[in-house]
């Protein structure tokens, strides 16, 4: 009789894929990274972040957009006197185009569930003290 003995999946944010969906039986993979754009759930399975940000992510995501932008115009005009304001906004769009779901302008977030979401590189699992499995994602997928 042979029993098949997997890993422990070490780590706060290291998780299996899904490799396969037949029906309802999945396969999944080795324990490792999520992919962008997925976190694991309480059974350290990856999965796909399926919710749309809040009030305060909106604010946030806005002021990280804005903030290139006013640096963009401030030394345009610091060093050339000129205003180029109709390409920076043109990119923006079709980053949003090109982006997970492809083609449309929504955005797909995973939720904060505590701090060490914002903090996960910290989370890297050591488990002999000298090796360093390299694990961590976004938890907080995209902010």
């Amino acid at each position: 009789m042979s029993v098949d003995i997997q890993p422990a999946c070490l780590g706060l944010y290291c998780g299996r894929t899904v490799l396969s969906v037949n029906g309802s039986v999945e396969t999944y993979g080795d324990f490792g990274v999520c992919p962008r754009g997925q976190r694991t759930d309480e059974h350290k399975i990856c999965r796909e972040c399926m919710g749309s940000p809040d009030r305060y992510d909106w604010l946030y995501l806005g002021f990280m957009a804005m903030l290139p932008l006013v640096l963009h115009w401030f030394f345009i005009e610091w060093y050339s006197g000129k205003k180029r304001f109709v390409y920076p906004k043109l990119f923006k769009i079709v980053t949003l185009l090109v982006s997970d779901p492809v083609g449309s302008l929504h955005i797909r977030s995973c939720r904060v569930k505590k701090l060490s979401d914002w903090y996960t590189m910290l989370y890297n699992p050591s488990p002999d003290y000298i090796t360093t499995v390299h694990c961590t994602h976004e938890a907080v997928y995209p902010l």
